[in-house]
């Protein structure tokens, strides 16, 4: 597990998001822990299960803790692949979240990275389900304050990417984000639909 600075999930006004209020099985995006790393928001259309053991790249272990939310159905994953590091630009999107069955994955409900077929299960803290992903997605730490019906990115567990895909995409990056692509994300991380992050979303 790695800790990086809360930040409040809103909406596009500011408003802080509520789990009752997000769609089912609807892909949603949002930008953490840095301001050019964009993750998954998915509220299932079930209940997660209480943990998975899963294994990173390198053989490490770690614990997936399941969803958040009074039926433990919204969860986040970071939205960069593990193999080719395929993620949600401005102007397209590769990867995402779809309830329905496809040619890629017949049973539907998983994420899908169009670029090389690999496919995650959400509901399995993104376990590998087909492909050539050598790992599960990292998982974004998430608290869910009850009362106050808010939600928080708080950190990542599992095997995170961050070093490889800002070395890989530097200049990518610094066209679409600027010198702010490196900081991290304070205070609030807007979530909005992936048809709204991405112009275009090709699906497989």
């Amino acid at each position: 597990m790695r800790l990086y600075s809360r930040a409040r999930l809103v909406d596009e006004h500011g408003e802080p998001i509520r789990l009752d209020a997000l769609a089912q099985d609807v892909t949603y995006v949002f930008d953490y822990p840095f301001v050019a790393t964009p993750c998954f928001l998915i509220r299932l259309d079930r209940p997660t299960p209480p943990a998975a053991d899963l294994r990173m790249e390198n053989g490490q272990s770690y614990r997936w803790e399941g969803g958040v939310g009074p039926q433990r159905s919204v969860v986040a994953y970071s939205a960069i692949c593990a193999h080719k590091m395929t993620y949600p630009t401005k102007q397209v999107s590769f990867i995402g979240y779809r309830a329905a069955p496809s040619p890629v994955a017949p049973s539907g409900r998983v994420i899908t990275c169009c670029s090389d077929r690999s496919v995650y299960d959400p509901s399995n803290g993104a376990r590998v389900v087909s492909g050539p992903a050598p790992q599960p997605l990292a998982a974004i730490l998430l608290e869910h304050d009850a009362k106050a019906n808010e939600v928080w990115a708080v950190g990542t567990y599992g095997g995170d990417k961050f070093d490889e895909f800002f070395r890989k995409y530097d200049f990518r990056l610094q066209l679409d984000v600027g010198p702010r692509a490196r900081n991290a994300v304070e205070g609030t991380a807007v979530v909005r639909e992936l048809t709204r992050y991405s112009s275009q979303w090709a699906q497989c």
